[in-house]
Parts: C-alpha cells; sequence; structure tokens
C-alpha cells in the first residue's frame, strides 16, 4: 500500500535471492516463496523503489513512497501573450527565470517560412529558408535527439538498481546494450523522459527474458 494507505495493485515483487517474479492483486496481496535473510525488492510507476529483508514468516505491511508527479504546464494558444503572462507573473511572485539549455530554435518550414509569407504584408526569412533547403534545421533536431537520448541513458545508469538487472542475468557491461535494446518500447521512453524510476523498472524487466534469448543467439 502506499504511505496514506491506499492499496496498489500490481507492483512488480523480486526476491532477488532466487529471482522469482510475482505482481500484486487489485487489492494489494501478494506471496512469493522466501527465506529468513531473503531481500524483497518492489517497482510500481509513480512509485519509488522499495525492499524489505524477511525477518520472520509473520504476514507483513510494505508502504511504497509516491513520488510527487509534476502536472503539465497548460499552453495558452497565442504563444507571444502566454509568454508575456507567464513573465508578469514570474516577476510579481518573485521567482527566478528557469534554467534552459542554450539550443538554436531549427527552423521549421511552416512556420518561419510558410506563414510569415502569407502574412500581409508579407515576409521572407532568408535564415529560415536557407536552415532548411541545407539541411541545418534537421540535422540540429537529430542532434538535440541524440544529446537527449544520452541525458536521459545517463539518468537511468545513475538510478536504476543495477545489482537487480544483474541477479537477473545482465551484467554491468551489457546493461547499456540491454537498454538500447528496450528503447524500442515507447513506454521506456516516456519514463526516461518522466524520470520516473519505478516505471522504467517495470518496463526494463518485461524486455530482459527476450534480451537474454537474444544475447543466449550470438553466442
Amino acid at each position: 500500500m502506499s504511505e496514506d494507505e491506499v492499496l496498489i495493485p500490481k507492483v512488480l515483487i523480486v526476491n532477488m535471492t532466487t529471482n522469482q517474479k510475482t505482481y500484486s492483486d487489485s487489492y494489494g496481496k501478494f506471496s512469493i516463496d522466501a527465506n529468513i535473510g531473503d531481500e524483497i525488492r518492489f517497482a510500481k510507476e509513480s512509485y519509488r523503489l522499495g525492499k524489505i529483508v524477511i525477518t520472520s514468516n509473520n504476514f507483513q505491511v510494505v508502504k511504497l513512497e509516491k513520488i510527487p508527479q509534476e502536472i503539465e504546464e497548460v499552453k495558452i494558444i497565442n504563444k507571444n501573450l502566454a509568454e508575456s503572462q507567464e513573465e508578469k507573473l514570474r516577476k510579481d511572485i518573485g521567482l527566478p527565470k528557469g534554467p534552459e539549455k542554450p539550443r538554436e530554435k531549427p527552423a521549421d518550414a511552416v512556420d518561419d517560412i510558410v506563414k510569415p509569407l502569407i502574412r500581409i504584408p508579407p515576409m521572407v526569412n532568408v535564415q529560415a529558408i536557407y536552415d532548411v533547403v541545407s539541411g541545418k534545421s534537421k540535422r540540429l533536431r537529430r542532434l538535440y535527439r541524440y544529446e537527449d537520448l544520452q541525458e536521459g541513458l545517463a539518468w537511468i545508469q545513475n538510478n536504476v538498481d543495477l545489482e537487480y538487472f544483474a541477479e537477473a542475468g545482465i551484467s554491468p557491461d551489457k546493461f547499456n546494450d540491454f537498454l538500447m535494446y528496450s528503447l524500442k518500447d515507447e513506454k521506456v521512453l516516456m519514463y526516461m523522459k518522466a524520470k520516473n524510476i519505478g516505471g522504467i523498472t517495470v518496463s526494463l524487466d518485461n524486455h530482459i527474458a527476450a534480451y537474454l534469448e537474444v544475447i543466449s543467439k550470438k553466442k
């Protein structure tokens, strides 16, 4: 259950000693074979990873800590108006401006070329036309996607429980290769972008068996 005693279904539960796995039911209940001293770990989207060590044969209640979720910002259609209102609010409450990546905005064929041309009077953005025609915009977008991917992979490496995957048969030297294999799953990408460690663990766990089968065929 959660800290406020809400029952949590579909929690991934793993005995790290035997690598046995199960999930909690719709009432948060589960059973798993274990001996005294075994470590049991728990993973669930939107919750921090949990762990307990078996010290008795008694029934146990496990509480997971919920990760605070950021509410996605609502954007006003009029971009200039939205930016001015956000800036005014920021100044009114005395908040510093958030950090931004120093990135050049890639030119967009529709927003930076077509729309200015159909204005009255029409406008010509020569630099935008050059960026699109020369392929610079496409290269920038590809570069930024690569940088974001590397940043996400580094975050996973620094936050995921590598011992958990090592126990499952994926050694640390194979973990990065395993990550690249798993990125075909949109859920892995989604949880990586959201920096949701519980979701990442559950999603990656779903690819362990298939990945191990792939690398075994290569030997």
